[in-house]
C-alpha cells in the first residue's frame, strides 16, 4: 500500500522519532512503528501511533542492546504480514535498517527502505579493525536503501561521500522546528546585558560546554547567566548534577515540553548556546543542531565554534557570533565587551528572517512526496 509506512527506530520516546512520525502522519501516511523502548531517567510517553514493541534497552549497556536486537528477530517473523503491506520502510540508524531489511526479506515484500543517519558516531571514523568493520556494515546497508536522509550537508561532504563512497540519492532534512503552527511570534523583549542571559536547551552531550559555563559564570560574576533546560545524555549523564550544581549564575530548569515551551524558553534569553565539543574532529564539527532552528524561530542570536558546520551556518545567515580557540578566553572577552547596541543589531537581523527558514513543514512535505514516488516505482 503506497500510504503505509513502517518506521523502525531505536527509541520510541526519542524526540526526533516522535517528531518524524507525527510529521508523516500529518501528511497522510498510515504509520506503524517498530520501535525499542529505552529506559531513561525521564517520563516515558506511550506512542501516539500503532506500535510493535521490539524490546527494551538501557543507556550505555551495549551488550544488552545486542541481545535486544537479536531478540527482535522473532518479532519480525511474527509480524511479517504487516511488513509485507508496507509501501515504504523508514529506518533510523544502521542497526534498525538491518532489522528493516531482514523483516522485508521475511515478508517477501519489495518496499523501498529509507535510511536516516543524523549522527556519525566516533566509532565510525577510527582506523582500527572495529571501525573498519562497522563502516563495512554501514556500506552494506547504504547499498540496499532507496534514499539516504541526513540532517547536515557536513555529513555528506565530510563522511558519506569521501569515507563511504556513497553516490546514491540524499535528502537533506535539517533539524527544523515541527510542528510550528500556533507558535508565538518572536519579540525583542527587554533583555540585553543586565546580565547577558544565555540559553542551552535540548540534550546535553557536550561536557566541555558545561565546564565552560561553570568557568565563565564564576569568572565573569554577574555579567552572564546561563539557563539550561533539557536532559543529560551519553557519557556525561552520571556527572551532570555535579557539573551544573553549586555555581551561582548557572541554572538547570529541568525538562521541557516540545514545542509548546519553546517560546517561553527562548523568549527569556539573549543568546543561544550552540557549541558542541563532544566529538570535535567528527560529528560535532559536521552537525547542525536542533537548537539553532529553535532559536531562529524566536529571533535569538546564536553562538558557536567558528571551525564547524554550525559556525558556517551562523556566518552565512548573519545570525550570531562564532569563536576560535581558546574558547575560554574568546568567550570571556566577548561577554566582557559586548554592548547592547551590537547585540540588538544582530537580534533585529535574526527577527527579520522568515520563520519558514527555521520550520520543517515544507521539508517534510518534499520528503513525503519523494517517498511516495519511491513507493510507486
Amino acid at each position: 500500500m503506497d500510504g503505509s509506512l513502517v518506521f523502525f527506530a531505536h527509541e520510541r520516546g526519542d524526540a526526533r522519532v516522535r517528531k518524524r512520525i507525527a510529521a508523516f502522519g500529518d501528511l497522510g501516511w498510515v504509520v506503524t512503528g517498530f520501535t525499542f523502548h529505552r529506559e531513561r531517567d525521564k517520563v516515558d510517553a506511550e506512542p501516539a501511533w500503532e506500535n510493535v514493541h521490539l524490546g527494551t534497552t538501557f543507556n550505555r549497556r551495549y551488550v544488552q542492546r545486542l541481545f535486544a536486537l537479536a531478540g527482535s528477530v522473532g518479532v519480525l517473523w511474527r509480524e511479517r504480514r504487516r511488513l509485507a503491506d508496507a509501501g515504504v520502510i523508514y529506518a533510523v540508524n544502521v542497526d534498525n535498517a538491518l532489522l528493516a531489511l531482514l523483516g522485508r526479506w521475511f515478508s517477501g515484500g519489495r518496499a523501498p527502505v529509507v535510511l536516516e543517519l543524523a549522527d556519525i558516531q566516533p566509532a565510525m571514523t577510527g582506523g582500527g579493525l572495529l571501525a573498519r568493520g562497522l563502516r563495512g556494515v554501514e556500506r552494506f546497508v547504504l547499498g540496499r536503501v532507496g534514499l539516504l536522509v541526513t540532517t547536515s550537508p557536513g555529513f555528506v561532504r565530510e563522511y558519506f561521500e569521501p569515507v563511504q563512497g556513497f553516490a546514491g540519492e540524499v535528502f537533506l532534512l535539517e533539524n527544523k522546528v515541527y510542528p510550528s503552527a500556533g507558535l508565538p511570534q518572536a519579540r525583542v523583549g527587554d533583555g540585553g546585558g543586565n546580565p547577558w542571559v544565555v540559553g542551552y536547551f535540548g540534550a546535553f552531550r557536550c561536557r566541555r560546554s558545561l565546564v565552560l559555563m561553570r568557568e565563565l559564570a564564576q569568572r565573569l560574576g554577574g555579567k552572564v547567566r546561563f539557563v539550561l533546560r533539557g536532559y543529560a545524555a551519553g557519557t556525561i549523564a552520571d556527572e551532570f548534577d555535579e557539573l551544573v550544581g553549586g555555581v551561582e549564575h548557572l541554572e538547570f530548569g529541568g525538562a521541557y515540553g516540545y514545542p509548546d515551551e519553546l517560546a517561553e524558553m527562548y523568549g527569556g534569553v539573549d543568546l543561544n548556546w550552540a557549541f558542541d565539543e563532544s566529538d570535535p574532529n567528527g560529528n560535532s564539527a559536521w552537525l547542525l543542531p536542533n537548537r539553532i532552528y529553535e532559536g531562529g524561530c524566536f529571533g535569538v542570536p546564536v553562538i558557536a565554534g567558528e571551525a564547524t558546520e554550525t559556525g558556517r551556518w551562523i556566518e552565512e545567515n548573519g545570525v550570531g557570533w562564532t569563536f576560535a580557540e581558546p574558547l575560554e578566553e574568546s568567550l570571556a572577552e566577548f561577554f566582557g565587551g559586548l554592548e547592547r547596541d551590537e547585540w540588538l543589531g544582530v537580534k533585529e537581523r535574526c527577527m527579520a528572517k522568515g520563520r519558514e527558514e527555521f520550520t520543517g513543514e515544507a521539508d517534510y512535505a518534499a520528503l513525503s512526496a519523494r517517498m511516495r514516488e519511491l513507493a510507486r516505482a
